[in-house]
């Protein structure tokens, strides 16, 4: 058979999935003079040929030089000339986040062609966009169909009019670094003994979409002063309950009693060990590892972050905080007004988080931009020192809801605010229990003890039936809220 034509966008969207921090919203695909159509769509019957039921392994199919074949289009009204052209994009969310991905049109004669993708093309393309992981992954493609002839491009039928969506598996390329589930810390903090290593925190995230791994950890005077020894193990290692004398079981320092605070993981390999790192300042520590670049990092471990800005005369004494339940993961409201930064002390001596010049991503570089948002109001701010990233959700409104209060578990009874920090509303409570929440979603919600609401907490028992005065105070850690029956 011979290559009839190659067509689709030749650079790919700068988009990730679900999977991957950096997304963006898919742009609508490039304009191009719009041609009257040449085929009906009723002209073209198109068969799926890739199976729901099969596993393309991609590496596989790249070494033997196979595309894989996405469907078969049946179309003896071609006129000549022409040619069949087609735009696909893959997903893995059912099309809410999409990235294109190049497909060639592969005539068998004048009215049979198929449509293919190339395995290393669609390697690449989800290695970018949806998972680094090399685990097998489900995915789903669609594509338009067009015709060609010279600089003439029509759409069969109209820009709409998807084929697919087809859903299969792709087991990708391996990955060209292991990076295994978990590791586990070990030495002075556990006496060196693999069946109580501790185990580092992690995201839900594959490790290899998110590779950082971390763990608080409290040095004393005395562990200081005789040096306080650590190495990494993987789960694998962990899991035999002894060292194991073989590549990739251990991970430490170049230099035995390095007490450098930060540096690069070295691997023991199946002929040498590494050296362990030999910590000699007491004091809170955050470890975080990255087992992507192999480094590590031990920073003071913070129990707040402040939200100096504009709003607060860049005070961060006056400014709302951010908690934590790992020290990297730090979440809270804060009412933002113009510019603001995020910073790990009540003055500037400690470490401040700035804009990276992209929206999402911080640095702690001294010179560092100023963070922004375009309108004043209260936002619930999630910060990750370690892998430096934020996000911001404007709150809108705050509402009581349950089958403690008048419209039970449809819908949010609102409550009104002067401040955007204390909130208030008269309830007309009953039997049952209730929450607060957020915009009229679930995505930010407090529940709980009423002196230390948290996110996500339990439902609140009602305190009875009656009509009370209803207060929740977001202006200072613990949030909490207050009933006054009148």
């Amino acid at each position: 058979m011979k290559k009839y034509s190659i067509y689709g966008l030749a650079s790919l969207f700068a988009l990730s999935f679900a999977a991957c921090d950096n997304y963006e919203e898919p742009n609508p695909r490039p304009q191009t003079n719009p041609q009257e159509p040449v085929l009906a769509v009723s002209d073209v019957v198109v068969t799926q040929d890739v199976s729901a039921d099969a596993a393309y392994d991609l590496k596989a199919l790249n070494d033997e030089g196979k595309n894989i074949v996405l469907s078969t289009i049946n179309c003896s009204d071609l006129p000549e000339g022409y040619e069949f052209v087609a735009d696909a994009e893959i997903s893995a969310n059912g099309f809410a986040r999409s990235a294109s991905v190049p497909v060639s049109v592969v005539a068998a004669n004048d009215s049979v062609f198929s449509l293919e993708v190339n395995p290393d093309d669609l390697q690449g393309v989800y290695y970018a966009n949806i998972s680094k992981d090399p685990k097998k992954g489900e995915i789903q493609l669609r594509y338009v169909l067009k015709t060609k002839t010279g600089n003439q491009v029509a759409y069969v039928g109209n820009p709409d009019n998807f084929y697919g969506p087809y859903t299969f598996t792709v087991a990708p390329f391996p990955a060209s670094k292991v990076i295994e589930e978990n590791y586990y810390l070990i030495g002075t903090i556990n006496d060196w003994d693999v069946k109580t290593a501790v185990k580092l925190n992690r995201s839900d995230k594959s490790q290899y979409d998110d590779p950082v791994f971390t763990i608080k950890v409290e040095i004393t005077n005395d562990q200081a002063a005789a040096g306080w020894d650590w190495k990494i193990i993987p789960e694998s290692t962990y899991a035999t309950g002894s060292m194991v004398n073989a590549a990739n079981a251990a991970y430490g320092v170049a230099v035995e009693g390095d007490d450098s605070l930060s540096g690069t993981l070295v691997v023991r390999t199946a002929d040498a060990d590494c050296y362990p790192g030999s910590l000699k300042v007491s004091g809170p520590y955050l470890l975080t590892l990255n087992m992507e670049k192999d480094t590590y990092e031990f920073t003071s471990a913070v129990e707040n972050l402040y939200t100096p800005g504009d709003s607060n005369g860049w005070n961060q004494e006056a400014s709302q905080q951010l908690f934590t339940n790992n020290y990297s993961s730090y979440e809270g409201y804060a009412y933002l007004t113009g510019a603001f930064k995020f910073s790990s002390a009540p003055n500037w001596s400690g470490t401040n988080y700035g804009s990276a010049g992209v929206e999402g991503e911080l640095t702690t570089d001294g010179g560092a931009g100023n963070l922004t948002v375009s309108e004043a109001g209260l936002y619930y701010c999630r910060v990750n020192t370690a892998s430096l990233t934020y996000s911001l959700t404007q709150i809108a409104t705050i509402g009581v809801i349950g089958d403690a209060t008048p419209a039970g578990w449809d819908a949010s009874t609102a409550l009104t605010s002067d401040d955007n920090l204390i909130w208030k509303g008269t309830i007309e409570f009953k039997g049952g229990e209730f929450k607060f929440r957020c915009n009229d979603d679930w995505d930010v919600n407090l529940g709980g003890d009423m002196q230390n609401l948290t996110p996500g907490g339990a439902n609140i028992a009602s305190p009875g039936e009656g009509t009370y005065e209803v207060t929740l105070n977001l202006s200072q850690l613990p949030y909490s809220c207050t009933l006054e029956k009148k």
